[in-house]
């Protein structure tokens, strides 16, 4: 006769810690008040994402589709008078970027508007692993070896006060657009345009390096299409480079409020009308319809794509993909 055996419990070692959630706090009665013709799960929605004002829901929800003047950025338009005054004393420009999707897509952008408006432009991304991110003292000597006068930085150089003072020292015009935190101190560039300096009055704050750099763009074409600076009639519009703004903005993690929300909403149209053949390329590639490319097709497929170039070679190959 078989015995039954007897399996013993063995006493476990591990406690079951409690979960501890963390809600978001609910929404004012007096918030409430200003939209009772929305649901309140939306109401709490929008309050968690810091959506409170008249203005900002409407913005939200799509019902204003125009950017603010760029003009209100500061540094702006002394950087359009600087950059203009370079193009027709045909002094020779570099743009210098980051090897990162927002770095690519802002040197993208200002390059494409720069030579519009007919300037001779150098595009500079620096080697992830020869030579780190940012500026730095060899590239900027290389640069003014090869005959570059002016130097924009593009999601870049709010931080390099070395080597901001070094590219003034050897004769360069520095002009510095970042969207990066501002440290305890500023570089003295020739100008800087970052809507995170403390006294700016910019109305929107978290743009990627591309938005800052499409703000310039924006500032350049609107001043060129009433004093033209061109041998010929510029053709580049601000729709032209959404694109490229909104690859940038989503593969770079920004909110997609304010601002953002609505480049990053045109934007996705022109993705989808798919005007350039390396985008339109890089989407067959990564399986995608390119008319059916959103924000989440941009974070998880196109972005680390774009992303790779620079980890595992030279991030110039994103760029000429996008150019």
């Amino acid at each position: 006769m078989k015995r039954a055996k007897i399996h013993h419990k063995r006493k476990s070692n591990l406690t079951i810690i409690p979960t501890q959630w963390e809600l978001p706090s609910p929404v004012p009665p007096h918030v409430r008040a200003r939209y009772p013709h929305l649901h309140p799960i939306i109401q709490q929605i929008l309050y968690n994402r810091g959506v409170t004002e008249p203005d900002d829901v409407a913005e939200f929800f799509g019902q204003r589709t125009r950017s603010d003047d760029p003009f209100r950025l500061i540094g702006v338009t002394e950087a359009v008078t600087r950059l203009r005054r370079a193009i027709q004393q045909g002094r020779a420009i570099a743009v210098y970027g980051d090897f990162d999707a927002d770095g690519v897509t802002s040197t993208a952008v200002m390059v494409q508007t720069l030579r519009a408006l007919g300037a001779q432009v150098t595009p500079y991304i620096p080697h992830r692993v020869d030579e780190g991110y940012g500026l730095n003292t060899g590239a900027l000597e290389w640069l003014k070896s090869q005959g570059i006068r002016t130097v924009v930085t593009v999601d870049c150089g709010i931080r390099a006060m070395e080597e901001v003072a070094f590219g003034k020292a050897i004769g360069l015009e520095m002009i510095i657009t970042d969207h990066h935190s501002i440290g305890s101190e500023v570089p003295d560039a020739d100008v800087v345009v970052n809507p995170k300096l403390p006294e700016s009055k910019y109305p929107f704050r978290d743009f990627a390096g591309v938005g800052v750099a499409f703000k310039l763009a924006q500032a350049l074409l609107r001043v060129e299409a009433n004093s033209p600076v061109a041998p010929k009639p510029v053709t580049l519009t601000e729709e032209d480079l959404l694109d490229l703004v909104a690859l940038g903005t989503v593969a770079d993690i920004m909110p997609l409020v304010g601002e953002n929300r609505i480049l990053v909403q045109r934007g996705l149209e022109a993705l989808r009308a798919a005007h350039r053949p390396g985008i339109r390329a890089l989407a067959q590639r990564s399986g995608l319809d390119p008319r059916e490319i959103d924000a989440t097709a941009i974070g998880f497929r196109l972005g680390p794509r774009l992303n790779a170039a620079g980890r595992l070679e030279s991030a110039v190959l994103a760029y000429n993909l996008l150019m």
